[in-house]
């Protein structure tokens, strides 16, 4: 099939959005190109082709809590080209930085969005601007809000899987059923090995026993670890001075970008690692 114009609708809806799901995907293009026979992985391949010398790809990918399957638009390099695209300013990206590894280091892959507030303090970021930040990415798939929390977002486990790889490899483990990267799961109480939610949900629920050590599996261990996982940080995380006890309700409009142009991302350093200051 050669490339033409559904292969360039694809490739801006992907773009723009950050993440499509694959039913999403079918729909609009049915609707876009009703009398156009096609097949996505087909589709995703020609453009793909296209994309490679600008180290960006289509992925078709499974979300480890639904397994629904997605297609995510990701950059692969850190060369003058991607960082040109780059809308975030070096204080900002530093404070992405630290979000993700905060929110890798707890037993639930989450933060609350107090936490996720006052993070913001380590660096050179106002609290009022990482109220807007923290959208933005939600908006961009780099990260997600689950309920009053933040996980990392799809994109975000795609795109910068070779930095958590090179940088947290003992936080990156992988799911004891599936063996595939836990981004979105439990630690087991008992033996503390990786889960993805949706594996040990879908185990749970025909065997009701931890499939690691086959310990007895109850909700109120979730629940458990959900508490700690949101409280693990604050031991020594938290800023001594300065600290607001709340999150602002006020509303941050964000103004939305409709550009034909591929989606601008988050440039992560694979190389560069951030400095610990040290009390």
């Amino acid at each position: 099939m050669s490339y033409d114009n559904i292969h360039r609708f694809l490739l801006r809806s992907v773009a723009s959005l950050g993440v499509l799901s694959f039913h999403d995907t079918e729909e609009i293009l049915s609707k876009s190109f009703p009398e156009t026979e096609f097949a996505i992985n087909d589709l995703v391949q020609n453009i793909n082709e296209k994309l490679k010398p600008l180290k960006q790809q289509i992925k078709i990918v499974n979300e480890e809590t639904t397994m629904q399957k997605n297609l995510v638009f990701i950059s692969l390099g850190c060369d003058i080209t991607t960082k040109t695209q780059n809308m975030f300013s070096s204080e900002q990206l530093d404070y992405f930085r630290i979000l993700l590894e905060q929110i890798m280091t707890t037993e639930s892959r989450q933060i609350t969005a107090i936490q996720a507030i006052n993070l913001a303090g380590k660096g050179s970021v106002a609290i009022t601007d990482a109220e807007a930040l923290l959208l933005i990415w939600c908006r961009m798939h780099y990260l997600e809000k689950i309920g009053s929390n933040y996980a990392i977002g799809l994109r975000a486990i795609h795109e910068f899987e070779r930095y958590f790889q090179e940088n947290m490899p003992d936080r990156v483990p992988n799911c004891c059923l599936c063996n595939q990267s836990v981004f979105r799961g439990y630690n087991c109480p008992g033996c503390d090995e990786a889960i993805h939610t949706n594996c040990l949900k879908n185990y749970s629920d025909k065997h009701h026993k931890w499939p690691c050590c086959k310990a007895d599996f109850y909700e109120s261990h979730l629940e458990r670890l959900d508490c700690q996982g949101m409280s693990q940080t604050l031991h020594s995380k938290r800023q001594t001075q300065g600290e607001p006890s709340n999150v602002s309700n006020r509303t941050v409009e964000i103004e939305d970008s409709d550009q034909e142009t591929e989606e601008t991302t988050v440039e992560i350093s694979q190389s560069k690692k951030r400095k610990r200051k040290t009390k």
